[in-house]
């Protein structure tokens, strides 16, 4: 073997040897996770979520799907801001930096889920359910 010590052969397996372990433990962590996670609890689609689950009356404990949801249904129609103040309406503690940063993938998930639907409004969209 040219140039290469008995010690730097040692040393790089010894190295190859700790990033190996590091990543089986990744893998653990991994399976262990996966492992935990009830897959058939999983709705295999979100039909289940439709407009029947529309809640009947505003809680601040609401999942922010369920609240968008709820004002829709009050406002018969909205966008995007409106549905924010009738929300900091509703419960005005509410974080509003934290809202609007959020509410715009909701939206966007519930409409491309079919639980709402969406008209063109100039450069903005109309909500309804």
């Amino acid at each position: 073997m040219s140039g290469i010590s008995e010690t730097e052969i040692i040393k790089f397996l010894i190295d190859k040897r700790k990033s190996l372990i590091t990543e089986i433990e990744k893998i653990d962590v991994a399976l262990s996770a996966i492992k935990g996670v009830d897959f058939a609890a999983i709705p295999k689609d979100i039909s289940s979520l439709e407009e029947a689950s529309v809640p009947d009356t505003y809680s601040s404990k609401l999942k922010l799907d369920k609240k968008i949801l709820f004002v829709i249904r009050e406002l018969k129609s909205g966008d995007k801001s409106e549905i924010i103040d009738k929300i900091k309406e509703l419960e005005p503690e509410t974080d509003v930096v934290k809202l609007e940063k959020s509410i715009s993938v909701r939206l966007s998930y519930l409409k491309n889920n079919n639980l709402i639907q969406a008209d063109k409004n100039g450069r903005s969209l109309r909500y309804f359910l």
